[in-house]
């Protein structure tokens, strides 16, 4: 027995668009929470004491770093602190921007090696005093700050990605046939 179709079986044609989209979503992630830690003790640590008698880094000449007999008196140890909590406060608030969050961290630790460096050189030449009995609190400070920049480098920064999909369908109601003849 063979089936007529009549128009008003008509298959419905379909037709399926697929679009992707994304964008970035901030969140607050571990890298970024270590990073406004690490920046906040880098600023901390530039208002505080780095050697015994109250010497503060705006009272250390930069060229200390690498010659401790130096007798310049500008431009002082702020000149690279500075721009390294920069570093790590605009990295840690970008997307992406982990490598910054390193170098401001391997900048700041590269001041705290020398400086202590520099200052074992001026202690070796009085008996009985240890470089860790000259270094004050601000050192310390400005060396932990450091390290927790550097390990806020290699975590995520909490900006993440979203993404989504739609699925628009459109029906072709063209041949749509009700058995009286009418269309609908």
């Amino acid at each position: 027995m063979a089936v007529a179709r009549q128009p008003g079986n008509a298959p419905i044609s379909r037709r399926e668009r697929r679009v992707d989209r994304s964008s970035w979503v901030p969140t607050v992630g571990p890298g970024m929470v270590l990073g406004a830690i690490g920046t906040v003790g880098v600023v901390v640590s530039m208002f505080m004491a780095w050697r015994d008698g109250g010497v503060h880094p705006s009272d250390v000449p930069f060229a200390f770093l690498f010659d401790s007999t130096t007798t310049a008196d500008n431009p002082s140890l702020l000149i690279a602190l500075i721009p390294f909590a920069a570093l790590i406060g605009i990295g840690s608030f970008l997307p992406r921007a982990n490598g910054a969050r390193i170098v401001g961290a391997l900048g700041t630790l590269a001041v705290v090696v020398l400086f202590a460096v520099q200052t074992t050189y001026l202690v070796d030449s009085v008996p009985g005093l240890s470089t860790w009995d000259v270094l004050d609190t601000g050192f310390y400070v400005a060396g932990i700050a450091g390290i927790v920049a550097l390990v806020s480098g290699f975590m995520p920064s909490g900006w993440t990605r979203r993404r989504w999909s739609e699925t628009e369908n459109a029906f072709d109601d063209q041949n749509r046939v009700a058995d009286d003849g009418t269309r609908y």
